[in-house]
């Protein structure tokens, strides 16, 4: 009993250590939880207050241009507050969540901080309110100089208490002394509550007649700081020691029953040792048994014949063992003989398939780097013809300018003298005749307009030339695919236009020109190897372009057409690549993605333009390529790619991302 008492109470000091123990381990991991909060804030506001079209916004105090960049930061990033000020304290914008409208922050003193530039993590009060408000600061800054700053907070409510208590049955309690902020028990938000230090170990406190051990940290601002407490109900550890007492008094009652039952056992047994040999002795001869073995529990005449009755036993469990341990190894060579040669054949079959596959993956990678050596070499080129072309075609643009602008005073000159001295000599008017110079003056300036949009149009070719050839680059990068697919179509633009056939399979000797649709949604810049995806749609469209000039030949399609389409879709961005040529059978369909497969002449084709670019769309980026085609309605290519997280600044900075 003494035993069973130093036990309990032992075990009791154990469980309220343990409880003390967990409340300190989750009162750090909650001090961890509003580090990452502070944490998260200073990561957006970094991110917020980089952006260029901020700065732009800022340094030209748009509040229209700032509503419409900060209101879906506001909402994606989930902030209570959003303010921007300039360099003297002046608001340009003041976001708030819709129960904060009608308050007013005491913030002078995080204002004035904000407008200097500097980057600051404080508390803000609300005034009237039982409200704080966590908060971080930075400056707006652009080449020439600070701009102004940007405030952004979230509420420390009863929402972000609930989220870091989730999952746990212990309570929390913000509160700036002893004023409760914040709560996830809402008994503590009625009433005054003395709460232990945050230097102090765990105390025992009463809330509402109800008793609980409390932890305290404190957060710390720049000038400001909020105690939080976390709770943990003592009848928890009140049921445990109650259970613990209890099953130690089973544990004593079961022990006690047992060593009782052990006792009567023994003392049965002692006298029937001799009847237990005999028994043993007759299970054997009559049951043939020679797993049964006489117990020995004396060292008397009674021990030494149940040993000797054993060692007999053994001998002959020995032999019988030995002779049916023969009999199965010559049974079991006869069949491992046979399995060995199963096997054998078998793990040859195996090497040859796995040759097989070898081989087909050593002539599909071979095909595949001849590919990719080729499409970087074409990008190499078509990136040093844009930029050999670039620089006349700048020095062209640059000086059109001046030119008209020295154009137009030489006409204005010639208009002034025609007016000041209508009858000049006769030579002058014998010149003016032979240069017709009425139709000078009205031809010259169209002359010039149209050397202007002719070197535009080559300034624009050039800048599709030079986003195609991102083909030569691997790295992983931010891309617009709507720019990729306009650079590839520039590729192919000769193959659109109308193009000479056969005369003796058609009457018209000329295809009309393809018809080109684009029908591009808003979708967002993404990660990707821009590049590669050039490659995907270089092969997808020229494929598409084959099929129509055969459908064509064929007199199957009298409007060839082409049809691009664009959309995210959940978290996808996907694009359509559809025309209306013959189509696909369904029979092919299934083979479209294997390497080496076409159904071009020999010559036209390796068969291994949709394997890779089947490769790239699913392997590296993770999305798939679909094929959808019924024979006499054309073929559709589908790509799908996820949207990876490239940061908000980003995604943001696509125009097709801000609000209409």
């Amino acid at each position: 009993m003494l035993g069973f008492v130093v036990l309990g109470h032992w075990f009791t000091d154990s469980l309220n250590q343990n409880f003390r123990q967990q409340i300190e381990s989750f009162a750090e991991r909650v001090d961890q939880d509003f580090q990452y909060e502070q944490q998260a804030l200073e990561t957006q506001i970094e991110l917020i207050s980089d952006r260029d079209m901020l700065n732009q916004a800022v340094e030209q105090r748009n509040q229209g241009l700032l509503l419409q960049i900060l209101l879906p930061l506001k909402s994606v990033l989930k902030l209570d507050w959003i303010k921007v000020i300039d360099t003297k304290g002046n608001i340009l914008i003041d976001l708030r969540d819709n129960s904060l409208n009608q308050a007013k922050f005491l913030d002078q003193a995080i204002t004035s901080t904000a407008s200097r530039g500097a980057h600051l993590v404080d508390l803000v009060d609300v005034e009237g309110k039982q409200q704080v408000l966590q908060v971080v600061t930075n400056g707006i800054k652009s080449s020439v100089g600070l701009l102004g700053g940007i405030i952004i907070g979230d509420l420390v409510d009863d929402t972000l208490l609930q989220k870091i208590a989730a999952g746990s049955s212990k309570h929390l309690i913000s509160h700036r002394q002893n004023r409760v902020v914040a709560a996830t028990l809402v008994a503590a938000k009625r009433g005054t509550w003395q709460f232990p230090l945050p230097d102090l170990p765990a105390t025992r406190i009463t809330i509402d007649n109800k008793n609980y051990l409390a932890k305290s940290i404190e957060f710390t601002g720049a000038s400001q700081s909020l105690t939080t407490t976390v709770l943990s109900s003592i009848s928890l550890l009140e049921v445990a020691q109650w259970k613990l007492w209890e099953r130690l008094g089973l544990l004593f009652l079961l022990g006690s029953t047992i060593v009782a039952i052990v006792g009567f056992l023994i003392a049965r047994a002692i006298t029937r040792h001799l009847q237990a040999v005999t028994k043993v002795a007759q299970r054997v001869t009559q049951d043939s048994n020679f797993e049964i073995q006489a117990p020995v529990t004396t060292e008397d005449e009674v021990g030494i014949l149940a040993i000797s009755l054993n060692q007999l036993i053994q001998q002959v469990k020995r032999l019988l063992a030995e002779q049916y341990e023969a009999n199965q190894n010559l049974e079991t060579y006869s069949k491992t003989l046979e399995q060995q040669v199963q096997e054998r054949t078998q793990a040859l079959r195996q090497k040859n398939i796995d040759l097989k596959h070898t081989l087909q993956e050593l002539r599909r990678t071979q095909s595949q780097l001849i590919q990719n050596e080729k499409m970087s070499s074409l990008g190499q080129l078509v990136a040093g013809i844009a930029h050999e072309i670039n620089n006349p075609v700048n020095f062209i643009y640059g000086n059109l300018k001046h030119t008209d602008d020295y154009t137009q005073q030489l006409l204005w000159l010639l208009q002034l003298y025609q007016k000041y001295y209508p009858y000049p000599e006769s030579e002058i008017q014998n010149a003016k005749q032979e240069a017709d110079i009425e139709y000078l003056i009205e031809d010259l300036p169209k002359i010039l307009t149209s050397m202007k949009i002719g070197a535009n149009r080559i300034r624009e070719i050039v800048l599709s030339l030079r986003i195609f050839s991102r083909l030569d680059e691997a790295e992983f990068k931010t891309a617009d695919l709507h720019e990729g697919i306009d650079s590839t179509l520039l590729i192919l633009q000769h193959r659109l236009k109308s193009q000479s056939v056969d005369e003796k399979q058609l009457v018209d000797k000329h295809r009309p020109k393809i018809i080109l649709i684009k029908e591009y949604g808003e979708i967002p810049k993404i990660q990707c190897f821009a590049g590669q995806l050039n490659q995907v749609f270089m092969n997808i469209l020229a494929n598409a372009i084959d099929a129509l000039e055969e459908a064509f030949q064929n007199g199957l399609c009298p409007e060839p057409t082409i049809r691009i389409s664009s959309a995210q879709v959940n978290e996808n961005v996907v694009v359509h690549i559809a025309d209306n040529g013959i189509g696909i059978p369904e029979a092919i369909q299934s083979h479209l993605f294997d390497p080496f497969f076409t159904t071009k002449p020999v010559g036209k084709g390796t068969g291994m333009g949709l394997s890779i670019s089947y490769q790239i769309i699913t392997e590296k980026h993770g999305g798939s390529l679909r094929c959808i085609s019924s024979p006499g309605k054309g073929t559709e290519f589908v790509i799908a790619i996820p949207i990876r997280e490239v940061g908000v600044a980003a995604f943001e900075n696509s125009p097709r991302r801000l609000p209409t």
